[in-house]
């Protein structure tokens, strides 16, 4: 019990500040679309990212919090939605990581390929990754028959989980192709950034055309690499966990896994909006500039009146 009460007082003093965070941007993207969006097409997948973690927020945790406060699910009917949100968003907004990591590396040093071929290499790849995590967890929760003597646990996180995880063969697939591909892709390409980053700082002069390109993307590669690093230190964390159980000790880290690593993906979504600031300077000089000009409006009308009384 006092674990679940840390744990939730934890999640929403963190969850909070994030939600007004996410607000924030989505009205200034909202004010600003045709800047951020129709122009900039490194934007897309960022607002992609924010949408889902955003629905993690408002959708998926509002569940968790009801199980960390009740220490139970109130009804079984829940656990089906509950499994299948849980699962969905996390996946949706690694692939996305993913993603956005593999188009800033060409937007970054091969941005001419993707501004000729944005349909081949923006719209459809981004369409791909937002789609496929509802897909494969509609056939792996919704779809995958259960046996017959399984039932949810309603004193369990997530009700014990899906029924699909005893399946060696679809427990193999989601952990390596819904986890590792995407996170050690990502692990690839960041460092991959990182690398030639620091190549062309300390060996490159400053007057070749890719230099220059480095300085003027320079915001997009720190709001990728905090993003990033952010993903990575929550998923991996769960996949050493989970292949050390698989191929030496099944119980490794298991107090670990249950009492920490079952939490940390919300702790990724907290910080995206944060993260997402850093290569959005309109967003931060248009909101500065409304609370400059509400600070100075809300003294002088106090000005004013104290002068008239």
């Amino acid at each position: 019990m006092k674990q679940r009460i840390i744990t939730m007082s934890l999640i929403i003093t963190l969850g909070v500040p994030s939600l007004l965070c996410f607000l924030i941007i989505f009205y200034y993207f909202f004010r600003l679309r045709h800047v951020l969006l129709m122009n900039r097409i490194n934007h897309h997948v960022i607002l992609c990212i924010l949408i889902s973690d955003f629905l993690i927020i408002t959708t998926e945790l509002p569940f968790t919090l009801s199980y960390l406060s009740l220490g139970y699910v109130r009804s079984s009917k829940l656990c089906l939605f509950w499994i299948y949100w849980n699962y969905t968003l996390p996946v949706l907004s690694l692939y996305l990581t993913m993603y956005a990591a593999i188009e800033r590396y060409m937007l970054v040093f091969h941005k001419q390929i993707i501004m000729e071929h944005k349909i081949l290499f923006h719209y459809m790849p981004l369409g791909f990754v937002c789609v496929y995590p509802f897909g494969i967890y509609i056939y792996l929760i919704l779809i995958f028959p259960c046996g017959s003597n399984y039932e949810h646990d309603v004193t369990a996180l997530l009700c014990g989980g899906a029924c699909y995880l005893n399946d060696m063969v679809q427990n193999i697939y989601d952990t390596v192709v819904n986890t590792m591909l995407p996170a050690f892709t990502l692990l690839i390409f960041s460092l991959t950034m990182i690398g030639r980053v620091i190549v062309h700082k300390h060996v490159v002069s400053p007057s070749i055309p890719v230099s220059n390109t480095l300085k003027r993307n320079r915001r997009m590669i720190l709001q990728l690499l905090g993003i990033s690093l952010l993903t990575l230190m929550i998923w991996m964390p769960w996949i050493v966990i989970i292949l050390v159980q698989d191929l030496y000790d099944p119980s490794f880290g298991e107090d670990f896994l249950v009492l920490v690593v079952n939490y940390l993906a919300y702790f990724a979504s907290f910080g995206s909006p944060f993260f997402a600031l850093i290569g959005l300077p309109e967003v931060l000089e248009k909101f500065m500039k409304s609370n400059l000009v509400g600070t100075v409006t809300i003294r002088r009308n106090v000005v004013l009146a104290n002068s008239r009384t």
